[in-house]
C-alpha cells in the first residue's frame, strides 16, 4: 500500500488543505495524524461554503474514508457540529468518518486555561495569539498522562472520575491565572461532558481496524 504524506513546513496557511483535496481524488483514505480544531479549511461545494476544523479536507470526496488519528486532540462538541454540517450536505453519511480511540479530548477547562493565559499575557503585550480552543492545554494533559481519551467516552463513570481529578489538580493554576476555581462546579461540568460525549462516542472506533462510524 502506497502512502502520500503532506506536511506543512511553515506556521500554517501553506495550502495543505488544497493539496490534500487534490490528492484525495487518487486515494482511498485520508488521515489526519495530529492537531486540533484550529483555523481549519474552507471548502466550497456546489456554491455552498463548508468550514471544517477537525475533519480532513478530503471530506468533499464521497466514499473516501476520513480518519481522525490517535495523535489528535478532539473537541467532542465541534466534532458533532461538523459531522451534522457535513451530513446536511450529503457527506459522511455512510460511515466514512473514523475517530481513533486513543485520541485525546478537549474539555471546557482546557479552553478556560487557554483563554486565561492569553488574557494574562496580553496585559504585558506578550500574548501568543492562540485560537483559545484549548489545544495546547489538552496536549499538556496528554504529556502529563492525565488526559481524557476518546475511549474514555464509552465509560461515563471513568469519564467523571478523570474530569473531577483534573479539575482538582488544575484549580490552583486557574486561580493563579485569575480565573474562578471550577472545583465547586466539577460535578456539573462532568455531567455536561458526559452528556455531550455520550453522543460523540458513537463516532469512535479503533483506527487500527478502521471500523465505520454509525450514522
Amino acid at each position: 500500500m502506497s502512502v502520500v504524506i503532506v506536511v506543512g513546513a511553515q506556521w500554517g496557511d501553506e495550502g495543505k488543505g488544497k493539496v490534500v483535496d487534490l490528492l484525495t481524488e487518487r486515494a482511498d483514505t485520508v488521515v489526519r495524524y495530529g492537531g486540533g480544531a484550529n483555523a481549519g479549511h474552507t471548502l466550497v461545494i456546489d456554491g455552498q461554503k463548508l468550514v471544517t476544523h477537525l475533519v480532513p479536507s478530503g471530506v468533499c470526496h464521497p466514499g473516501k474514508s476520513c480518519v481522525l488519528g490517535d495523535g489528535m486532540v478532539i473537541d467532542p462538541q465541534t466534532l458533532l457540529e461538523e459531522l451534522a454540517q457535513c451530513q446536511a450536505r450529503g457527506l459522511l453519511a455512510h460511515g466514512e468518518l473514523l475517530v481513533g480511540l486513543g485520541a485525546h479530548v478537549i474539555l471546557p477547562y482546557h479552553k478556560l486555561i487557554d483563554g486565561l493565559r492569553e488574557d494574562r499575557a496580553a496585559r504585558s503585550g506578550k500574548a501568543l495569539g492562540t485560537t483559545r480552543r484549548g489545544i495546547g492545554p489538552a496536549y499538556e494533559a496528554k504529556a502529563a498522562r492525565r488526559g481524557v481519551r476518546v475511549r474514555d467516552l464509552t465509560r461515563p463513570a471513568r469519564l467523571r472520575e478523570l474530569v473531577a481529578a483534573n479539575l482538582d489538580e488544575l484549580a490552583p493554576l486557574i486561580a493563579h491565572l485569575g480565573g474562578t476555581s471550577p472545583v465547586a462546579r466539577s460535578r456539573r461540568r462532568s455531567r455536561r461532558a458526559a452528556t455531550c460525549c455520550s453522543r460523540a462516542r458513537r463516532a469512535a472506533c479503533s483506527t487500527s481496524t478502521t471500523a465505520p462510524i454509525p450514522t
